[in-house]
């Protein structure tokens, strides 16, 4: 019986454990999805390209608003096109992109500049993988 105890015990405490998303297995899994996406951009999208606020990350990192306002920009802009299939809220890009802005102060954040410059989606994909293997390469906090 203390067994069985012990041994439910610790399935539970593993499959937990290996639940777990931290912040770099959720960064590694957005610059495969943006290598992927960007991939396919150039065939699918010829002469239709689509222009997005231009996101400038800080100086020495990425901070939560680049995230938030990349998240936002992609969802209103791009995410209810239908020709744009790796941008719908349920597909891998996005959803990784949501849960790093959730581990970081959730989904909300200031508004963005209206007077920002537009730039094209490849640009600001571009921007968003700079960003991301930014914060993939920074060390590990205790």
């Amino acid at each position: 019986m203390m067994k069985t105890i012990l041994l439910l015990t610790f399935t539970v405490f593993v499959s937990s454990a290996s639940l777990k998303n931290d912040d770099k297995t959720i960064l590694g899994e957005l610059i495969d999805e943006l290598n992927a996406t960007m991939k396919r951009l150039p065939e699918e999208h010829k002469g239709k390209e689509i222009y997005l606020k231009e996101l400038k990350p800080e100086k020495e990192s990425c901070k939560h608003d680049f995230f938030c306002h990349a998240e936002q920009e992609l969802k209103t802009e791009v995410s209810v096109q239908s020709k744009y299939e790796d941008f719908r809220t349920d597909k891998k890009l996005m959803r990784n992109l949501n849960m790093y802005n959730k581990h970081h102060g959730g989904s909300t954040c200031r508004p963005a500049d209206e007077d920002q410059e537009q730039i094209s989606l490849r640009q600001f994909l571009c921007n968003l993988m700079i960003c991301v293997k930014k914060e993939y390469n920074k060390p590990k906090k205790n």
